[in-house]
Protein backbone atom coordinates (compact mmCIF):
# COMPACT_ATOMS: atom_id res chain seq x y z
CA UNK A 1 0.00 0.00 0.00
CA UNK A 2 2.82 2.36 0.92
CA UNK A 3 4.60 1.55 -2.35
CA UNK A 4 1.44 2.37 -4.29
CA UNK A 5 1.17 5.73 -2.55
CA UNK A 6 4.80 6.54 -3.30
CA UNK A 7 4.25 5.63 -6.95
CA UNK A 8 1.20 7.88 -7.10
CA UNK A 9 3.11 10.79 -5.53
CA UNK A 10 5.97 10.27 -8.00
CA UNK A 11 3.55 10.35 -10.93
CA UNK A 12 1.91 13.52 -9.65
CA UNK A 13 5.27 15.16 -9.11
CA UNK A 14 6.53 14.29 -12.59
CA UNK A 15 3.29 15.04 -14.43
CA UNK A 16 3.97 18.80 -14.86
CA UNK A 17 7.45 18.00 -16.16
CA UNK A 18 6.12 15.46 -18.63
CA UNK A 19 3.41 17.90 -19.71
CA UNK A 20 5.96 20.68 -20.09
CA UNK A 21 8.18 18.41 -22.18
CA UNK A 22 5.22 17.70 -24.46
CA UNK A 23 4.54 21.43 -24.87
CA UNK A 24 7.93 23.03 -25.37
CA UNK A 25 10.45 22.28 -28.12
CA UNK A 26 13.48 20.67 -26.42
CA UNK A 27 16.80 22.53 -26.19
CA UNK A 28 15.34 25.75 -27.59
CA UNK A 29 17.04 29.00 -26.40
CA UNK A 30 14.91 30.61 -23.71
CA UNK A 31 15.30 34.15 -25.07
CA UNK A 32 14.42 35.35 -28.54
CA UNK A 33 14.70 38.87 -29.95
CA UNK A 34 11.87 39.54 -32.41
CA UNK A 35 13.00 40.62 -35.86
CA UNK A 36 11.24 42.35 -38.73
CA UNK A 37 9.59 39.69 -40.85
CA UNK A 38 8.75 37.44 -37.90
CA UNK A 39 5.18 36.24 -37.41
CA UNK A 40 3.17 35.22 -34.39
CA UNK A 41 2.85 31.70 -35.77
CA UNK A 42 6.60 31.48 -36.36
CA UNK A 43 7.41 32.51 -32.78
CA UNK A 44 4.90 30.05 -31.33
CA UNK A 45 6.32 27.32 -33.58
CA UNK A 46 9.85 28.25 -32.50
CA UNK A 47 9.14 27.60 -28.82
CA UNK A 48 6.32 25.04 -28.79
CA UNK A 49 5.40 21.77 -30.45
CA UNK A 50 1.80 22.91 -30.92
CA UNK A 51 1.55 26.58 -32.01
CA UNK A 52 -2.23 26.46 -31.63
CA UNK A 53 -1.81 26.40 -27.84
CA UNK A 54 -0.90 30.10 -27.92
CA UNK A 55 -3.74 31.40 -25.66
CA UNK A 56 -2.66 29.00 -22.93
CA UNK A 57 1.07 29.75 -23.14
CA UNK A 58 1.06 33.54 -23.62
CA UNK A 59 1.60 35.35 -20.31
CA UNK A 60 0.53 38.96 -20.86
CA UNK A 61 3.00 41.52 -19.50
CA UNK A 62 0.77 44.26 -18.15
CA UNK A 63 3.76 46.53 -17.54
CA UNK A 64 4.14 47.28 -21.24
CA UNK A 65 1.79 49.10 -23.59
CA UNK A 66 -0.37 46.88 -25.81
CA UNK A 67 0.63 43.64 -24.05
CA UNK A 68 -1.19 41.51 -26.63
CA UNK A 69 0.95 42.81 -29.51
CA UNK A 70 4.55 41.89 -30.33
CA UNK A 71 6.96 44.25 -32.07
CA UNK A 72 10.37 43.87 -33.71
CA UNK A 73 12.98 44.39 -31.02
CA UNK A 74 10.89 42.85 -28.24
CA UNK A 75 12.50 40.09 -26.21
CA UNK A 76 10.37 36.96 -25.81
CA UNK A 77 11.38 34.81 -22.85
CA UNK A 78 10.40 31.20 -22.14
CA UNK A 79 9.65 30.79 -18.44
CA UNK A 80 8.39 27.91 -16.35
CA UNK A 81 5.72 28.57 -13.75
CA UNK A 82 5.00 25.56 -11.56
CA UNK A 83 6.43 23.32 -14.23
CA UNK A 84 4.34 24.78 -17.06
CA UNK A 85 6.09 26.74 -19.84
CA UNK A 86 4.90 30.24 -20.72
CA UNK A 87 6.05 32.97 -23.05
CA UNK A 88 6.56 36.49 -21.70
CA UNK A 89 7.20 39.64 -23.71
CA UNK A 90 9.75 41.73 -21.80
CA UNK A 91 9.29 44.57 -24.24
CA UNK A 92 11.96 46.29 -26.35
CA UNK A 93 15.59 46.35 -25.33
CA UNK A 94 18.63 48.33 -26.40
CA UNK A 95 22.08 46.78 -26.51
CA UNK A 96 24.92 48.70 -24.87
CA UNK A 97 28.56 47.62 -25.26
CA UNK A 98 30.65 48.07 -22.13
CA UNK A 99 34.40 48.42 -22.62
CA UNK A 100 37.03 47.17 -22.15
CA UNK A 101 35.52 43.71 -21.71
CA UNK A 102 33.26 44.28 -24.76
CA UNK A 103 30.30 42.82 -22.85
CA UNK A 104 26.83 43.32 -24.32
CA UNK A 105 24.26 44.41 -21.75
CA UNK A 106 20.54 44.41 -22.52
CA UNK A 107 18.49 47.16 -20.86
CA UNK A 108 14.81 48.01 -21.15
CA UNK A 109 13.76 50.63 -23.66
CA UNK A 110 10.53 52.55 -24.16
CA UNK A 111 8.12 51.10 -26.71
CA UNK A 112 7.03 53.74 -29.21
CA UNK A 113 5.96 51.72 -32.27
CA UNK A 114 2.62 52.28 -33.93
CA UNK A 115 0.03 49.53 -33.82
CA UNK A 116 0.54 48.83 -37.52
CA UNK A 117 4.18 47.84 -36.91
CA UNK A 118 3.27 44.88 -34.68
CA UNK A 119 4.24 41.57 -36.23
CA UNK A 120 1.32 39.84 -37.99
CA UNK A 121 -0.08 36.40 -37.28
CA UNK A 122 0.91 35.14 -40.73
CA UNK A 123 3.31 36.32 -43.42
CA UNK A 124 1.52 39.08 -45.41
CA UNK A 125 3.05 37.72 -48.62
CA UNK A 126 1.35 34.38 -47.94
CA UNK A 127 -2.07 35.48 -46.72
CA UNK A 128 -2.39 38.85 -48.48
CA UNK A 129 -3.69 37.59 -51.84
CA UNK A 130 -6.46 35.61 -50.10
CA UNK A 131 -7.87 38.28 -47.77
CA UNK A 132 -10.49 39.45 -50.27
CA UNK A 133 -10.47 36.67 -52.84
CA UNK A 134 -12.02 34.28 -53.57
CA UNK A 135 -15.59 34.90 -52.48
CA UNK A 136 -18.00 32.16 -51.42
CA UNK A 137 -21.51 33.34 -52.25
CA UNK A 138 -24.95 31.91 -51.62
CA UNK A 139 -27.34 31.56 -54.56
CA UNK A 140 -29.29 34.59 -53.37
CA UNK A 141 -26.20 36.78 -52.88
CA UNK A 142 -24.92 35.84 -56.31
CA UNK A 143 -28.24 36.66 -58.02
CA UNK A 144 -28.42 40.08 -56.35
CA UNK A 145 -25.05 41.27 -57.69
CA UNK A 146 -24.77 43.61 -60.64
CA UNK A 147 -23.36 42.05 -63.79
CA UNK A 148 -21.66 42.70 -67.12
CA UNK A 149 -24.47 43.01 -69.65
CA UNK A 150 -22.46 43.45 -72.85
CA UNK A 151 -19.66 45.33 -74.59
CA UNK A 152 -20.05 48.96 -75.65
CA UNK A 153 -18.24 48.12 -78.87
CA UNK A 154 -18.40 44.89 -80.79
CA UNK A 155 -16.21 42.72 -78.60
CA UNK A 156 -16.94 39.21 -77.44
CA UNK A 157 -14.24 39.42 -74.78
CA UNK A 158 -13.22 42.48 -72.83
CA UNK A 159 -9.70 43.45 -71.77
CA UNK A 160 -8.18 46.56 -70.10
CA UNK A 161 -9.53 49.86 -71.52
CA UNK A 162 -12.53 48.04 -73.00
CA UNK A 163 -15.91 49.40 -71.98
CA UNK A 164 -19.08 47.51 -71.13
CA UNK A 165 -22.64 48.09 -70.03
CA UNK A 166 -23.73 46.89 -66.59
CA UNK A 167 -27.08 46.21 -64.98
CA UNK A 168 -28.48 46.01 -61.45
CA UNK A 169 -25.92 48.35 -59.89
CA UNK A 170 -28.59 50.18 -57.93
CA UNK A 171 -29.63 53.82 -57.84
CA UNK A 172 -26.28 54.95 -56.45
CA UNK A 173 -23.53 52.85 -58.04
CA UNK A 174 -20.01 52.71 -56.62
CA UNK A 175 -17.07 54.19 -58.49
CA UNK A 176 -15.00 50.98 -58.61
CA UNK A 177 -15.98 47.33 -58.90
CA UNK A 178 -14.20 44.01 -58.78
CA UNK A 179 -15.27 41.53 -61.42
CA UNK A 180 -15.92 37.89 -60.52
CA UNK A 181 -17.01 34.82 -62.45
CA UNK A 182 -19.09 32.08 -60.92
CA UNK A 183 -17.05 28.99 -60.26
CA UNK A 184 -18.08 25.51 -59.21
CA UNK A 185 -20.61 24.93 -56.48
CA UNK A 186 -19.09 23.85 -53.19
CA UNK A 187 -20.98 20.91 -51.72
CA UNK A 188 -20.88 18.65 -48.69
CA UNK A 189 -20.01 14.97 -48.96
CA UNK A 190 -23.74 14.28 -49.30
CA UNK A 191 -24.11 16.73 -52.17
CA UNK A 192 -25.75 19.54 -50.21
CA UNK A 193 -25.10 22.97 -51.71
CA UNK A 194 -22.87 25.23 -49.62
CA UNK A 195 -21.93 28.19 -51.82
CA UNK A 196 -20.66 29.21 -55.21
CA UNK A 197 -16.92 29.72 -55.32
CA UNK A 198 -15.99 32.67 -57.50
CA UNK A 199 -12.96 33.39 -59.63
CA UNK A 200 -11.46 36.85 -59.65
CA UNK A 201 -11.44 38.37 -63.15
CA UNK A 202 -10.38 41.97 -62.74
CA UNK A 203 -11.38 45.50 -61.79
CA UNK A 204 -13.50 48.15 -63.51
CA UNK A 205 -14.40 51.78 -62.89
CA UNK A 206 -17.65 53.60 -63.52
CA UNK A 207 -17.30 56.09 -66.37
CA UNK A 208 -20.93 56.91 -67.13
CA UNK A 209 -23.78 56.42 -64.65
CA UNK A 210 -27.43 56.38 -65.65
CA UNK A 211 -30.14 53.96 -66.65
CA UNK A 212 -27.55 51.80 -68.40
CA UNK A 213 -24.26 52.38 -66.55
CA UNK A 214 -21.04 52.23 -68.54
CA UNK A 215 -17.81 50.90 -67.00
CA UNK A 216 -14.22 50.57 -68.20
CA UNK A 217 -11.98 47.60 -67.45
CA UNK A 218 -9.00 48.86 -65.44
CA UNK A 219 -7.14 45.58 -65.00
CA UNK A 220 -7.80 41.89 -65.53
CA UNK A 221 -6.12 38.52 -65.10
CA UNK A 222 -8.49 36.90 -67.60
CA UNK A 223 -10.87 38.21 -70.26
CA UNK A 224 -14.09 39.75 -68.99
CA UNK A 225 -17.25 38.11 -70.28
CA UNK A 226 -20.94 38.99 -70.31
CA UNK A 227 -22.55 37.59 -67.19
CA UNK A 228 -19.56 38.22 -64.92
CA UNK A 229 -20.63 39.68 -61.58
CA UNK A 230 -19.68 43.08 -60.16
CA UNK A 231 -18.79 43.49 -56.50
CA UNK A 232 -18.22 46.99 -55.07
CA UNK A 233 -14.52 47.46 -54.41
CA UNK A 234 -13.38 48.00 -50.84
CA UNK A 235 -9.99 49.14 -49.59
CA UNK A 236 -7.51 46.34 -49.17
CA UNK A 237 -8.19 44.54 -45.92
CA UNK A 238 -5.44 44.97 -43.32
CA UNK A 239 -3.43 41.92 -42.39
CA UNK A 240 -5.48 40.46 -39.52
CA UNK A 241 -4.00 40.04 -36.06
CA UNK A 242 -5.35 37.16 -34.04
CA UNK A 243 -3.99 34.40 -31.90
CA UNK A 244 -3.74 30.88 -33.32
CA UNK A 245 -5.98 28.75 -31.15
CA UNK A 246 -7.89 25.49 -31.14
CA UNK A 247 -11.71 25.63 -31.18
CA UNK A 248 -13.25 25.08 -27.77
CA UNK A 249 -15.81 22.73 -29.21
CA UNK A 250 -15.37 19.73 -31.42
CA UNK A 251 -15.22 20.61 -35.12
CA UNK A 252 -15.37 18.13 -37.96
CA UNK A 253 -15.25 19.22 -41.59
CA UNK A 254 -13.80 18.34 -44.96
CA UNK A 255 -11.57 20.04 -47.52
CA UNK A 256 -13.91 20.77 -50.43
CA UNK A 257 -11.77 22.94 -52.72
CA UNK A 258 -8.36 24.49 -53.29
CA UNK A 259 -7.80 28.05 -54.46
CA UNK A 260 -5.56 26.85 -57.29
CA UNK A 261 -5.64 23.91 -59.67
CA UNK A 262 -2.92 21.78 -58.09
CA UNK A 263 -4.24 18.41 -56.94
CA UNK A 264 -1.44 17.96 -54.40
CA UNK A 265 -1.46 20.63 -51.70
CA UNK A 266 1.32 21.60 -49.34
CA UNK A 267 2.44 24.30 -46.94
CA UNK A 268 0.95 27.77 -47.55
CA UNK A 269 -1.71 26.51 -49.95
CA UNK A 270 -5.20 27.92 -49.31
CA UNK A 271 -8.18 25.58 -49.17
CA UNK A 272 -11.91 25.75 -48.46
CA UNK A 273 -13.67 23.56 -45.89
CA UNK A 274 -17.38 22.77 -45.61
CA UNK A 275 -17.96 24.54 -42.29
CA UNK A 276 -18.32 28.24 -41.63
CA UNK A 277 -19.70 30.81 -39.21
CA UNK A 278 -22.90 28.84 -38.73
CA UNK A 279 -20.83 25.90 -37.45
CA UNK A 280 -18.89 28.12 -35.03
CA UNK A 281 -15.75 28.53 -37.14
CA UNK A 282 -13.77 31.69 -36.33
CA UNK A 283 -10.66 33.34 -37.76
CA UNK A 284 -7.53 32.12 -36.06
CA UNK A 285 -8.87 28.62 -35.39
CA UNK A 286 -6.31 25.89 -36.03
CA UNK A 287 -7.55 22.50 -37.22
CA UNK A 288 -5.64 19.29 -37.73
CA UNK A 289 -5.79 17.80 -41.22
CA UNK A 290 -6.32 14.05 -41.61
CA UNK A 291 -6.06 11.78 -44.61
CA UNK A 292 -8.98 9.69 -45.72
CA UNK A 293 -8.78 6.14 -44.31
CA UNK A 294 -7.03 3.97 -46.89
CA UNK A 295 -8.37 0.48 -47.59
CA UNK A 296 -5.83 -2.34 -47.75
CA UNK A 297 -5.93 -6.06 -48.43
CA UNK A 298 -4.95 -8.63 -45.79
CA UNK A 299 -3.57 -11.63 -47.77
CA UNK A 300 -3.69 -13.95 -44.76
CA UNK A 301 -7.31 -13.35 -43.81
CA UNK A 302 -8.25 -12.72 -47.46
CA UNK A 303 -10.21 -9.61 -46.65
CA UNK A 304 -10.06 -5.89 -47.33
CA UNK A 305 -9.73 -3.69 -44.26
CA UNK A 306 -10.15 0.03 -43.73
CA UNK A 307 -7.15 1.74 -42.16
CA UNK A 308 -7.18 4.68 -39.78
CA UNK A 309 -7.09 8.30 -40.81
CA UNK A 310 -3.58 9.72 -40.45
CA UNK A 311 -2.61 13.25 -39.35
CA UNK A 312 -1.21 15.25 -42.26
CA UNK A 313 -0.73 18.79 -41.00
CA UNK A 314 -2.34 21.93 -39.59
CA UNK A 315 -4.78 24.39 -41.14
CA UNK A 316 -5.28 27.95 -39.86
CA UNK A 317 -8.59 29.64 -40.67
CA UNK A 318 -8.30 33.20 -41.99
CA UNK A 319 -11.69 33.87 -43.61
CA UNK A 320 -15.20 32.68 -42.89
CA UNK A 321 -18.56 32.71 -44.63
CA UNK A 322 -21.89 31.25 -43.53
CA UNK A 323 -21.23 27.67 -44.64
CA UNK A 324 -17.65 27.78 -45.93
CA UNK A 325 -14.30 28.81 -44.46
CA UNK A 326 -10.88 29.34 -46.01
CA UNK A 327 -7.63 28.39 -44.33
CA UNK A 328 -3.88 28.32 -44.96
CA UNK A 329 -2.03 25.02 -44.61
CA UNK A 330 0.64 25.86 -42.02
CA UNK A 331 2.22 22.42 -41.70
CA UNK A 332 2.13 19.50 -44.10
CA UNK A 333 3.81 16.18 -43.40
CA UNK A 334 2.64 14.76 -46.71
CA UNK A 335 0.57 15.88 -49.67
CA UNK A 336 -2.95 17.04 -48.83
CA UNK A 337 -5.91 16.49 -51.14
CA UNK A 338 -9.47 17.70 -51.58
CA UNK A 339 -11.60 15.24 -49.60
CA UNK A 340 -9.24 15.03 -46.62
CA UNK A 341 -10.85 15.86 -43.29
CA UNK A 342 -10.12 18.49 -40.64
CA UNK A 343 -10.94 18.41 -36.94
CA UNK A 344 -10.22 20.09 -33.64
CA UNK A 345 -6.63 19.16 -32.66
CA UNK A 346 -6.41 16.80 -29.72
CA UNK A 347 -3.63 16.28 -27.19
Amino acid sequence: MRRARLSLLLVLALSPLVWADRLAVPHVPQRYVVRAGDTLWGIADHFFRDPWRWPGIWNRNLQIRNPDLIYPGDVIVLRYIRGTPYLVDEGPVQALTASPQNTVVLRPAVRSQALASAIPTLDPNVIGPFLQRPLALSRRAFRRLGYVAGAVHRHTFLSPLSRFYARHLGAHPDKTYEIYRRGPALRTRDGEFLAYETKYVGQARLVRPGRLPELEVVSSIREVEAGDRLVPWRHEAPIPYYYPRAPRKRIRARVVAATHDNLNLGTYAAVAIDAGKNAGIRRGYVLRIYSRPRPFYDPVAHETLRGRKQPLGLLMIFRTFAHVSYGIIMQARREIHVGDSVATPQD
